[in-house]
C-alpha cells in the first residue's frame, strides 16, 4: 500500500486552507460513512457482489458503508453521480462490463461520462463467464456442429438476450463476427424471459451468465454447449471453451470498484488494498461462487488497463452489429 512521506504530509497540510475539504490530505481516511452506489436494481449479480463487500469493509474501516441502489440506463444513471460526486473516497461505485466498456459505445454522444476521464479506477473484483446453450431440438451437440448448421441455415437461428446492448446480446453478436455467421438477434425484457424464450423454441440458443445458465443445462431444459472462458470453469468442468473451437473468443461480465477521478492516490491505494484482501478472504470467495462467479484483484494500474481494453474490444462488436440506443 502506497504511504505518504513526511515533506508531503508537510506540504498537504501547509496548503489545507486553501483547499476544499475533498482536497485536502486524506488523514485516518474513512472518517466518515462511505456510499457504496449501485447503478442496477437489487439482486442482480452486482448488487450482491457490493452488498457482500460492504459490511467487511465497514468492520475494517469502523465506519458505516451503506448502499445506494441508483439504478437506468444500463447503469449510466447511477454511475454519473459518482462520476460527479466529492472526490474523497466517501463515494464508491461497483461498475460492470455494460457501465464501463459497453455502453461508451452504445450510447455514443449521449453518455454521460467518460470512464477513463471521469473516474479512478480502483480494482476489478469479480468476473463471470456466459454459458452458450441450446433449445434441445436445435441439431448441435457443440460449438462446432452449431456452426456448422448455423453456416448452412443463415438466418434460420435466432438467439435471444437479456436485452439491446447487454452482454449477452453482444456475445452472440461477437460470435456471429469471428465465425461469419448470420445469427438474428431477438431481444427480451431480462434475462428470465430470454432463457423462457429458447426453453418455449421461439428463439435457438442464448449466452447466458454462469449462475443462471446451469440450473437450465442440468435439468435438461437447454443443451449446455460450451463456455465463454478461454478455460474451462471448475464450476462447469463438463463444458470446454468456444476458444476450443473459435480462437480467441472471450465474453463474460464482470464488476469492477471506481471512485470520482480527482481522487487523492493515497486514498485510492488505501480502497485498492483493503478490497483486495477482502476478496482474498474465503468467506468471500464462498459468497462469489455461490454466484458463480470468480474474483479478480490487482492494482488500479491494472483495473485501469483492463477497462480500456474491453472498451476498445466491444466497440468493435458495437460497431459490426450496428447496436444502438436511442
Amino acid at each position: 500500500m502506497q504511504r505518504w512521506t513526511r515533506r508531503q504530509w508537510c506540504a498537504a497540510a501547509a496548503s489545507a486552507t486553501l483547499a476544499p475539504a475533498w482536497a485536502q490530505a486524506p488523514g485516518d481516511f474513512p472518517s466518515r460513512r462511505v456510499t457504496f452506489v449501485v447503478p442496477f436494481t437489487p439482486g442482480g449479480a452486482g448488487d450482491l457482489i457490493a452488498r457482500a463487500l460492504a459490511p467487511r469493509l465497514s468492520s475494517m474501516w469502523g465506519q458505516p458503508v451503506v448502499i445506494e441502489n441508483r439504478a437506468g440506463a444500463g447503469g449510466n444513471t447511477g454511475s454519473k453521480t459518482v462520476a460527479v460526486a466529492p472526490p474523497d473516497g466517501h463515494t464508491i461505485l461497483i461498475g460492470s462490463t455494460s457501465s464501463h466498456a459497453i455502453n461508451s459505445s452504445l450510447y455514443k454522444d449521449k453518455m454521460p461520462y467518460d470512464v477513463q476521464r471521469d473516474f479512478a479506477h480502483v480494482v476489478m473484483v469479480a468476473n463471470s463467464p456466459h454459458i452458450l446453450m441450446v433449445h434441445p431440438g436445435v441439431p448441435a451437440a457443440s460449438v462446432a456442429e452449431l456452426i456448422a448448421y448455423a453456416r448452412a441455415h443463415p438466418g434460420k437461428l435466432n438467439f435471444s438476450s437479456g436485452g439491446n446492448g447487454t452482454s449477452t446480446h453482444l456475445a452472440g453478436e461477437l460470435l456471429n463476427s469471428m465465425a461469419g455467421l448470420r445469427m438474428v438477434h431477438v431481444p427480451y425484457r431480462g434475462a428470465p424471459e430470454a432463457v423462457a424464450g429458447v426453453i418455449g423454441g421461439d428463439t435457438q440458443l442464448m449466452f447466458e451468465n454462469l449462475a443462471g445458465a446451469l440450473a437450465q443445462v442440468r435439468s435438461g431444459r437447454l443443451r449446455g454447449l460450451a463456455i465463454s472462458s478461454p478455460r474451462r470453469s471448475p464450476q462447469a468442468p463438463e463444458l470446454p471453451p468456444v476458444a476450443d473451437t473459435v480462437p480467441g473468443f472471450e465474453t463474460g461480465v464482470w464488476f469492477g470498484i471506481f471512485a470520482p477521478a480527482a481522487t487523492p492516490a493515497p486514498v485510492v491505494a488505501r480502497l485498492n488494498a483493503d478490497i483486495n484482501a477482502v476478496m482474498q478472504s474465503r468467506e468471500m470467495r464462498e459468497q462469489l461462487d455461490k454466484l458463480g462467479m470468480e474474483g479478480m484483484g490487482g492494482s488500479p494500474a491494472e483495473a485501469q488497463r483492463f477497462v480500456r481494453e474491453e472498451t476498445a474490444k466491444w466497440a468493435r462488436v458495437v460497431a459490426a452489429s450496428g447496436a444502438r440506443i436511442d
